[in-house]
């Protein structure tokens, strides 16, 4: 069931928008006309956008307009699951939830796709069935959780965890950002001091130099070659920097360039240990809030593996899902194969088949790891930030020595 944006004028000619939950444009019309307003312009923000009269002043019929939704932010799914969260437990009934989420939903793609949802369910389709429909924006696991809720009677419990986990990433990737912004404008502003001082500043002073009959120093002969070439090839510069990040990036998208991804990922000394932290995290998370949800193991095993990006660390769950599911291995046994489970979340997921609260323990083991990558983030960060400083100070060091070298050998013969 679309969604239609409307604009209307009333008797005394304002001007009136809204959008309207229906099943067919004539049902807004029949809407419009019930509160004494004449429709402008009606339109679907699910697929097309409808003219009243179909016709534009050309007198040509116009085209359709299509728009697709790729998908929506974490931030925008975890609102949702929170408002759905709230009225099921108030024991509201599905279509009715969704007739009073969809009027505060701001994304206009969404509320599409949460008026198709809610169409499909008052039809008598499950909301599991209806939500994978749309797996742009409703991934495997919440599908499946949402299809364990239902089938046990506790979908709001169901929607409170599925909301707790989308919001403890949503916060590890922002501490993960906000870790990252101080050295990216360190280094932004840097570039931007080096720039100006090699294309403004260093020209000026350079001009006292040419008509010295003695020979320049290497560093000055250098930072004038360099800033000639800045200043008068800029250009070609661009085109080559360009180029450059055009190389970089397709061979990157390659297949031998995602390998390569891979492999300086988990091999990168610091980085490759908060990067395997944070996958492990996230795969622990997942996979305990999926078992703790009633689904299976089996399904919980294939479901988790999606959460993990790096190839290298995919194929190594792969085996670990066959050696479980296939073999009858436990799965503290399958997990201690893989290098990059610690030995300490090895050992509590043993504890926790032994004592049948592996889930439990799961979602505990991934509290621990993301303190860990706090921690790691903060230790990084410190350290990261005086790396920056000796580099950028390297640079203004080395364009004061350029500049100042010359200066002294002109004194010294003056003496």
């Amino acid at each position: 069931m679309p969604i239609y944006n409307y604009q209307a004028f009333d008797g005394e000619g304002t001007l009136h928008k809204g959008t309207k939950d229906a099943t067919s444009e004539s049902e807004v019309r029949q809407f419009l006309r019930s509160k004494d307003l004449f429709a402008k312009e009606i339109r679907t923000s699910r697929f097309t956008s409808v003219k009243v009269s179909g016709i534009n002043k050309s007198g040509k019929f116009k085209l359709p307009h299509f728009s697709f939704q790729k998908g929506i932010s974490s931030k925008v799914l975890t609102q949702f699951t929170r408002q759905l969260e709230v009225l099921l437990d108030a024991t509201i009934p599905y279509d009715k939830a969704f007739q009073l989420i969809i009027p505060q939903t701001e994304d206009s793609g969404f509320q599409s796709i949460l008026s198709d949802i809610r169409g499909r369910v008052i039809e008598g389709g499950s909301l599991a069935g209806a939500m994978e429909m749309h797996p742009q924006v409703f991934p495997a696991m919440y599908v499946s959780m949402v299809r364990s809720g239902e089938n046990a009677g506790n979908l709001g419990t169901i929607m409170s965890r599925l909301a707790d986990y989308y919001e403890e990433q949503e916060r590890l990737r922002s501490k993960i950002k906000g870790a990252l912004v101080y050295p990216a404008f360190m280094m932004f502003f840097g570039l931007a001091v080096v720039i100006f001082m090699v294309t403004t500043i260093v020209p000026k002073i350079t001009r006292i130099f040419e008509s010295q009959a003695a020979a320049l120093p290497l560093p000055t002969r250098i930072l004038m070659g360099v800033s000639d070439f800045v200043v008068n090839h800029w250009f070609l510069l661009l085109l080559a920097v360009a180029a450059i990040l055009i190389g970089i990036t397709k061979f990157l998208r390659s297949k031998r360039g995602l390998e390569l991804q891979d492999q300086l990922e988990m091999k990168l000394p610091l980085l490759s240990g908060l990067r395997i932290k944070v996958m492990v995290a996230r795969y622990c998370q997942t996979l305990g809030t999926l078992l703790k949800s009633g689904v299976d193991l089996k399904t919980s095993l294939e479901i988790s593996r999606h959460v993990v990006v790096n190839r290298l660390f995919i194929s190594k769950l792969d085996q670990l899902i066959i050696d479980v599911n296939n073999k009858g291995i436990p799965l503290s046994a399958a997990m201690a194969r893989i290098d990059y489970f610690p030995e300490y979340v090895r050992h509590v997921v043993s504890i926790g088949e032994e004592a049948a609260r592996v889930d439990e323990l799961l979602e505990k083991v991934a509290v621990r790891m993301q303190e860990e990558v706090n921690t790691l983030l903060e230790a990084l960060t410190s350290l990261l930030q005086p790396v920056l400083i000796l580099i950028l100070g390297g640079a203004v060091g080395f364009i004061a020595l350029a500049v100042l070298l010359p200066m002294l050998n002109m004194s010294q013969i003056l003496q």
